[in-house]
């Protein structure tokens, strides 16, 4: 895959004194994490070359095998402005096409660059070329070519520059959402122009921490923030917007079909009291506490493994195939609860009394019952729509979930259970006990909530089980290992004493140390842990999942009692790791 075709979803613009001159403690695995995780990171310092390139190269921004590209002054001194550009453009486009012209998908390994460009150079580039009239405008060139490079350092910046440069990278055809993170006054410029604006509290003062959407104390925290405390938000609002418009379309399209059946007289398909309360107290509270508690994966996986962000990148859950998906969900589960509630009362029959009841339900027919059937059946299914969507359980959310269930059902027996004095009338006196009193409404009632939640319990089964995401790939092994997914490390294992972790022979080196004193292992341990590994082997396939293929292939031991073939993914040994 080339790098032109991975479009980030966040594309970070810091000063170098975010990160310190002395670099901070975890800062080079915090811009790592932010690579691995498909972000573009771009460096705005006003310092000089040399120090803003060793502070890149010591955060590992810039890498060994970095091609480092430079648009300087001191190269405007041998060529011109249009003639940089555009040998930079096709250095940089060169190894994502073959000579015929065609894109070709090659490996980022080999294509890694990064730029360097001062300010100088810089207030060349974003003002238009005036002195050649094909020179154009130098932004869309330089967007390209920043665009095909890992990683960019722009130096000697002045403050404005650095908020015209988050400004530049917001316009572009991409429209990427763009995060800036600085420490000082120089930065809040910067910082005010991005979407996102991130200050540290830090030896430049508290001018960016004041100006900036949030405040972190150092740069390491930049990595928990965005992996998992912004990777958990953005599914929380990503569902609680979908399930609001979802349920609502529930709630409004069984009384749109009614009007068909009442000659359009505007009667309403629900009490007054089941309509000011469904968005208020029925339904509200199991989504609130959704949207801040919910963690679909543990939070020890989504720092360990940074590429879990791409599965939400690209604002892939808020994209109108997903909206319409809901929608037509919600439209479905409107038309079962309505029309399956109308079959019910198909046939119906005079009583003495001048009353209408149901032959083949023997159970008072009204429009009140009616429509408090219908939305019985919607309360319990848009609340267990819920429930299938919810991974991590906690008391709160059992106490929520089934409690709001269970005050759905004590306020309708008592609003129409109870005659009410300040009431001039009750039209929902004893509809909702005559219809529990009803066995076929009891079992209508479970047989639509069934047909209602069919169709998405198919869907995600199909999905988890032939087009699975490495997230879901995740969540099945978490629940295999009861949540210690986190807590199983082969790598600790494996290198366990060891000095040296690429070993040149697969032989453990302590067995080659004389003088080194190896515990005996008893049958029962060294039985239990095979045990673990070949369970780990029939069940589930990563092939997808990176931290589990950095330990694949490797074995402890070559053979002995227990060795031979058969270890995980084709390794030898009886104490292979997955």
């Amino acid at each position: 895959m080339t790098a032109s075709s991975l479009e980030p979803l966040y594309r970070l613009g810091f000063s170098s004194r975010a990160s310190y001159h002395r670099l901070q403690e975890e800062a080079a695995d915090t811009v790592e994490s932010l690579h691995q995780a498909g972000m573009k990171v771009w460096v705005l310092t006003g310092d000089k070359m040399e120090t803003a390139a060793a502070t890149c190269y010591a955060s590992k921004l810039f890498r060994r095998g970095t091609r480092v590209l430079e648009l300087t002054t001191k190269r405007m001194e041998e060529q011109s402005l249009h003639d940089a550009l555009f040998d930079l453009s096709r250095t940089v486009l060169q190894p994502h096409r073959d000579p015929s012209g065609v894109g070709l998908d090659c490996d980022p390994v080999s294509s890694d660059f990064g730029l360097i460009i001062d300010g100088a150079t810089l207030s060349a580039v974003l003002q238009p070329g005036q002195e050649d009239s094909n020179s154009g405008n130098y932004k869309e060139i330089f967007l390209d070519i920043c665009r095909n490079c890992n990683a960019v350092l722009c130096c000697r910046m002045a403050p404005l520059q650095k908020a015209q440069i988050v400004k530049l990278i917001k316009a572009s055809k991409e429209h990427p959402i763009t995060l800036a993170i600085g420490d000082g006054a120089n930065d809040v410029s910067m910082i005010l122009e991005a979407h996102v604006g991130i200050g540290i509290m830090g030896k430049e003062g508290r001018q960016a921490a004041r100006n900036s959407d949030y405040a972190i104390p150092k740069f390491k925290h930049l990595k928990k923030m965005l992996l998992v405390h912004g990777h958990f938000y953005y599914i929380r609002i990503s569902e609680l917007v979908q399930y609001f418009f979802y349920k609502n379309v529930c709630f409004i399209f069984p009384q749109f079909l009614y009007q068909f059946f009442c000659g359009f007289s505007q009667q309403p398909l629900y009490d007054t009291a089941y309509l000011t309360l469904y968005n208020i107290s029925f339904t509200s509270l199991p989504i609130l506490l959704y949207s801040l508690m919910e963690q679909h994966i543990n939070i020890d996986i989504l720092r360990k493994d940074p590429t879990l962000y791409r599965d939400i990148s690209k604002n892939c859950l808020l994209r109108w195939p997903i909206f319409i998906y809901w929608t037509i969900l919600g439209v479905y589960d409107a038309i079962v609860m309505f029309f399956g509630a109308y079959f019910l009362f198909d046939n119906t029959t005079f009583t003495s009394n001048g009353q209408l009841m149901t032959s083949n339900t023997q159970m008072m027919f009204g429009n009140w019952t009616f429509g408090t059937l219908v939305f019985t059946v919607l309360v319990f299914t848009v609340t267990f729509k819920l429930v299938l969507d919810t991974h991590y359980w906690t008391w709160i959310n059992h106490f929520v979930i089934w409690g709001s269930l269970i005050f759905f059902v004590v306020f309708s027996l008592l609003w129409g259970g109870i005659i009410w004095p300040f009431l001039n009338y009750q039209r929902m006196y004893y509809v909702f006990m005559q219809m529990l009193s009803s066995g076929p409404a009891w079992l209508s009632i479970i047989l639509l909530i069934t047909a209602s939640l069919l169709p998405d319990v198919v869907k995600k089964v199909i999905c988890r089980a032939l087009w699975p995401t490495t997230t879901e790939r995740i969540q099945n092994a978490d629940k295999l290992y009861r949540g210690q997914l986190s807590e199983f490390s082969p790598l600790a294992s494996l290198r366990g004493g060891q000095q040296d972790p690429n070993p040149p022979a697969p032989l453990n080196p302590r067995r080659s140390d004389p003088h080194h004193h190896r515990p005996q292992l008893h049958p029962p341990f060294t039985a239990e842990k095979k045990l673990m590994f070949t369970r780990w082997r029939p069940r589930h396939s990563y092939p997808s999942f990176p931290p589990l293929l950095r330990f694949a292939g490797r074995s402890r031991g070559g053979g002995g009692a227990n060795g031979g073939g058969g270890g995980a993914y084709g390794s030898t040994g009886a104490e292979t790791t997955v």
